[in-house]
């Protein structure tokens, strides 16, 4: 009787003594440090939303004499669709009105961040004012999305090669006084 009142105690010992030169023996320290690759940095894209007011497929049309909706700003909508797979990416955006060609110096009408969304997809409007847009012509005006400007020198250039899309949208504004495009879009 008194080797099996031990045997709990001896089975015990021995699954301890198993379980403890096991862990000591399979165990590794890792002492060099791992190097993980950076993340690929994908440029933007820019797409119309499906139902966007002023779609980039074609020549938007606006008159700066008609009645507003009530609650409405004179304003342009420029609806887009930004797709950058850097979810937490803050990406930045200038548009330009009417921009000379290059290497004329050009300055944009408006310039910001857009916020990361935590999607492939970010949903963002971008507002161009009636007081930009001069009747009688169609304005050229484009938008310009990197992860980071360079600088104010080249308002176009990324700081990373190819982190960049532009779209151009084309918009033929009249009024009352100027019912006719006198210059066309080019």
């Amino acid at each position: 009787m008194a080797l099996a009142s031990k045997f709990p105690w001896m089975l015990l010992f021995a699954s301890c003594a198993s379980v403890g030169l096991s862990a000591s023996s399979s165990g590794c320290i890792a002492t060099d440090r791992i190097q993980f690759e950076p993340t690929e940095n994908f440029p933007p894209s820019i797409i119309s939303q499906p139902e966007a007011e002023f779609p980039l497929n074609e020549i938007g049309q606006v008159n700066l004499d008609d009645p507003l909706p009530p609650g409405q700003a004179a304003e342009i909508l420029l609806q887009t669709i930004i797709r950058d797979p850097n979810f937490d990416q803050t990406l930045q955006y200038r548009i330009f009105l009417d921009s000379p060609p290059p290497p004329a110096s050009e300055i944009p009408i408006l310039s910001g961040d857009i916020d990361p969304s935590g999607f492939l997809e970010r949903d963002r409007e971008f507002a161009v004012s009636y007081e930009a847009l001069a009747p009688g012509i169609c304005h050229k005006i484009e938008l310009v999305v990197v992860g980071q400007f360079a600088s104010f020198v080249e308002p176009r250039r990324p700081v990373d090669l190819g982190d960049i899309d532009q779209v151009t949208w084309w918009v033929e504004v009249t009024d009352d006084d100027n019912p006719e495009i006198t210059q066309g879009c080019r």
